[in-house]
């Protein structure tokens, strides 16, 4: 599954700042946007907004409104077309959700952290590292500072749907059929778990699919290649990393060394990996090591 987001076109940059950027895509093709602002007069029976002359104006078949520009008076037309086109709450789509988004992601990243065992050596949960090797790899691979920042924030709520598993496997035998069957079932607690806040959606790719594999082996939902979500990839391949250097599990028998977990990596590109992601990635890692203390 695939968060959907409703698709925007603006030759204006007016909605910067003002749209909530991870509920909308910007768009170059006019034909498939939802929400058109513009700055020439266009040629669509879509509603939509047109800065000219230093005056906005909302333009539908029916008739033009028109007022003078202002940040405040383009936040209310916006709001206008926002509640034309959608059958939702209009300021849900502004950016007043970017504030709750955070906090919400803060309160489940505190949490997250709260609940995941934690090693002994550094105090850093495995979120915590998968978020911290993630900001490196975006950094090595010249991601923006905006993206940097969206991947280390999704790195933190990639296991949301682990919440108490590790408490459950520790302190309640009793209640425990099978350890790795639990955590199978994560990506999909996650789901469910993230569905319920829609300010949080933007991150369900993630959650729901960092364990798909490149050959289509992978769980919940078997994608393969590029049907995977690119931010999935991009956090399953840390998150395998980290994890098989420090967890033993069924798959590799045992906790593996860097070297150890670079070598499979690299003979599993384009199986379980990422191809182009998963090579630039131990790149990273392997530069990374030279210089760095492995965490």
């Amino acid at each position: 599954m695939a968060f959907e987001t409703y698709k925007i076109y603006d030759t204006t940059s007016l909605s910067n700042g003002v749209i909530n950027t991870y509920l909308f895509d910007y768009i170059d093709n006019i034909e498939n946007a939802q929400i058109i602002i513009s700055n020439k007069e266009e040629n669509t029976d879509k509603p939509y907004i047109l800065l000219e002359n230093e005056e906005l104006k909302l333009i539908t078949k029916e008739n033009i409104f028109t007022i003078p520009f202002s940040s405040e008076n383009f936040q209310l037309m916006l709001l206008k077309l926002l509640s034309n086109a959608f059958n939702d709450e209009p300021f849900n789509l502004l950016y007043l959700l970017e504030s709750k988004r955070k906090e919400s992601a803060e309160f489940i990243k505190n949490l997250i952290v709260l609940f995941e065992v934690e090693d002994q050596k550094n105090s850093m949960s495995h979120s915590q590292r998968v978020a911290y090797y993630t900001k490196k790899f975006a950094k090595y691979i010249h991601k923006s500072e905006n993206e940097i920042e969206f991947l280390y924030d999704l790195a933190m709520l990639h296991d949301v749907g682990r919440i108490g598993i590790e408490q459950l496997m520790l302190f309640s035998k009793t209640r425990i059929y099978d350890i790795e069957q639990w955590d199978l079932e994560h990506t999909n607690a996650g789901t469910i778990f993230l569905s319920n806040r829609k300010e949080l959606w933007y991150a369900i790719d993630v959650v729901r699919h960092h364990h798909e594999r490149w050959d289509g082996a992978g769980f919940p939902d078997k994608l393969k290649g590029e049907e995977i979500p690119y931010y999935a990839r991009f956090i399953g391949i840390v998150d395998w990393f980290d994890l098989a250097t420090h967890t033993a599990t069924s798959e590799h028998f045992g906790i593996l060394s860097p070297e150890e977990a670079i070598e499979y990596m690299e003979f599993n590109l384009g199986k379980i990996f990422d191809p182009v992601l998963g090579k630039s990635f131990i790149e990273f890692i392997k530069e990374f090591l030279s210089k760095e203390e492995f965490i």
